[in-house]
């Protein structure tokens, strides 16, 4: 019996309930999975994993081109170790009155000058009280009194809110102090830019800001990506767009020099420290991926600016966050999507190489989201699939481990791994209740015999009989095995091989496949038994009585939990042990061998063409029929 032939109707994949019972255990993960991963995304306990995905997408996305509209005035440890620090104020009076007078359209000075710092300080309050230069002040908070700007001059504040992980991903735009409302610096720097108001409402609705048509609205206290941090002032997303450098920079020495002063001309200007010996750096999403350990401060105002800018221009809208319970039917979907694999996929590979890959496409498809500026609930979507397939496929496992159990527990070792293997894979059309179902099945029986096993019994002691019939019937368990026969039952002195079972065969040539591995299965016991006899001279020759039959069975499991055996019964069985009991009457040959019997009914499997010998025949237990018996010579010939 060949087991490509046994496939014949029996390739689908198997599973280990029905469909309407591994849909409610989709649904039962996705709810058991899901609603915990909602809830505690709804308390902040997945913040983390949130904007570690953020920065790393944002690290992804961002353009290898630097803003377009702002510029940054370096201040390097070059200028530093001629000028000293702090920059003393007739340098910066010099840098920013070059600026406006190269067409800059505002300057914004990232440099505390609450006091003087060298000479020329005259001159710097003069060049700062231009309505178009602004300079940078501190808040106050509860721990630092603030930092405030040169009196008579414009000034934005340049507080930069830090998320608990230490990295800036949050722009505060404005905050009502006791002295009214204080703009930061990019606030004050876009708008000049741009021509329009610093303030400038929503007409339907005041407490939104607007830049040109585009409304920016704050961050709500536990909404977007941030549950865990004070969102109090007017905040909104830092929306890094341009990798590090973010701006253009130009050495400020250089422009002390007058050189290439063209290309500030109609673009914004931001004047600031770049040097490492100067703190003012932060983390940023940019540095995720980069190397590098941080981003100056007035890189970041710039790419505040350039966003403000941006959407003025409307050629950017802020990131948003869905609201309501999108983001929830998300994580359900995602959570029902992992469980579907795992349930429905039953080839372990197949299942576990998916489940990845749909994992990463997940990733992918929900974070190229941001790109269009909406944010996805990303991380929480990729735990859900990974969850819901990890917890399907451990219950999975389980009923795995209780079936494969239970089929070991009925076929025990009498099947060949290649016909236990594909026993588990058919398992959904063998298998019912964890157990084989009872089934009509067209078998070859091959009954072999060891003749005199009585006699030797009672002439050797209870050791030596024993090694000396286990010797035998161990040979030919593996020769069955070897052939694809399913050994049904050691009869004590004797094996049963049914071929056919507990795979059904359907078609003739299934049948006809089982009835020629049966003879071959024969040939090779007979002769595996003249191999032990020459092997072993000195004990009790064996001697081997083997019939075939072939025909109608029923095959099931009988016994209880704990005890189950497959069993195939039915007359073919019994037309098969009594040939074998009629075999007695033919003589042996010289080495004290039967030969191998068959019925005519599997000499007609066999090959339905060929004039098969009758060798005799015998009546039927029901006293009608008439059994015809071919004898075969030692040498088995298909």
């Amino acid at each position: 019996m060949t087991l490509k032939r046994q496939r014949h109707a029996w390739q689908k994949t198997s599973s280990l309930m029905p469909v309407w019972q591994r849909w409610v255990l989709v649904c039962v993960i996705t709810l058991i999975v899901g609603i915990p991963l909602i809830e505690l995304r709804k308390k902040g306990m997945l913040e983390p994993l949130e904007l570690l995905q953020y920065d790393w997408t944002t690290s992804a996305f961002a353009a290898d081109e630097p803003i377009a509209d702002v510029y940054l005035a370096a201040i390097t440890d070059r200028d530093l170790g001629e000028w000293g620090w702090p920059v003393p104020d007739r340098q910066l009076a010099q840098i920013v009155s070059t600026l406006l007078a190269s067409g800059a359209t505002t300057v914004g000075v990232d440099i505390y000058r609450d006091v003087p710092a060298g000479e020329g300080r005259d001159a710097l309050l003069e060049v700062l009280s231009d309505p178009r230069v602004f300079v940078i002040s501190k808040l106050k908070d509860g721990e630092t009194a603030g930092i405030s700007a040169p009196p008579d001059t414009h000034t934005g504040f340049a507080d930069i809110p830090i998320d608990p992980d230490g990295v800036a991903r949050r722009a505060l735009l404005l905050v009502n102090t006791q002295d009214g409302i204080s703009l930061s610096l990019p606030m004050h720097m876009a708008a000049t830019h741009t021509g329009q108001p610093a303030l400038k409402s929503d007409p339907d609705n005041p407490r939104f800001l607007m830049f040109g048509d585009t409304i920016v609205k704050p961050l709500a206290p536990g909404a977007n990506l941030f549950r865990n941090v004070d969102t109090s002032g007017y905040q909104t997303i830092i929306d890094y767009k341009n990798a590090l450098p973010i701006a253009r920079s130009v050495p400020a020495a250089e422009i002390l020099t007058q050189t290439g002063l063209d290309r500030f001309e109609g673009n914004a200007v931001i004047i600031g420290v770049t040097s490492h010996s100067v703190k003012d750096y932060f983390s940023t999403p940019l540095n995720r991926s980069t190397g590098s350990d941080f981003t100056f401060g007035a890189e970041i105002h710039a790419a505040i600016v350039q966003q403000l800018i941006d959407y003025f221009n409307g050629q950017a809208s802020p990131l948003r966050a869905l609201d309501g319970r999108i983001p929830a039917f998300i994580i359900l979907a995602s959570v029902f999507c992992g469980a579907c694999v795992s349930i429905f996929i039953r080839v372990t590979g197949n299942a576990v190489l998916l489940a990845g890959i749909g994992g990463v496409l997940l990733t992918v498809a929900l974070s190229v989201f941001q790109k269009f500026a909406l944010l996805m609930p990303v991380a929480p979507s990729l735990l859900g699939w990974t969850f819901g397939f990890l917890f399907g496929f451990g219950i999975i496992s389980g009923f795995s481990r209780n079936q494969r159990r239970a089929i070991a527990q009925v076929f025990s070792s009498h099947l060949s791994e290649e016909l236990s293997a594909e026993i588990w894979k058919q398992r959904k059309n063998l298998m019912s209740g964890g157990k084989p179902r009872s089934r009509q099945l067209y078998v070859t029986a091959l009954l072999a015999d060891i003749e005199g096993s009585t006699l030797a019994g009672n002439a050797m002691d209870a050791d030596e009989f024993m090694t000396w019939i286990a010797r035998i019937l161990d040979r030919l368990g593996e020769i069955a095995r070897a052939h694809g026969g399913f050994v049904e039952k050691y009869t004590g002195d004797g094996i049963l091989v049914v071929f056919g079972a507990p795979i059904p065969s359907e078609t003739h040539e299934q049948r006809q496949s089982d009835a020629q591995a049966g003879l071959r299965c024969a040939n090779a016991m007979r002769n595996a038994v003249a191999s032990l006899n020459n092997t072993f001279r000195n004990q009790r020759a064996y001697k081997l009585r083997i019939a075939l039959n072939s025909g109608d069975a029923i095959g099931g499991t009988l016994g209880v939990s704990g005890s189950m055996h497959y069993n195939v019964i039915g007359d073919t069985i019994n037309v098969a042990a009594r040939l074998e009991s009629w075999i007695k009457t033919l003589a042996p040959d010289a080495d004290g061998l039967r030969p191998i019997c068959m019925t005519m009914a599997t000499a007609k499997i066999v090959d339905a063409e060929r004039q098969w010998p009758v060798a005799a025949s015998f009546i039927h237990d029901d006293g009608e029929t008439e059994i015809q018996v071919v004898e075969l010579s030692r040498r088995v010939t298909e």
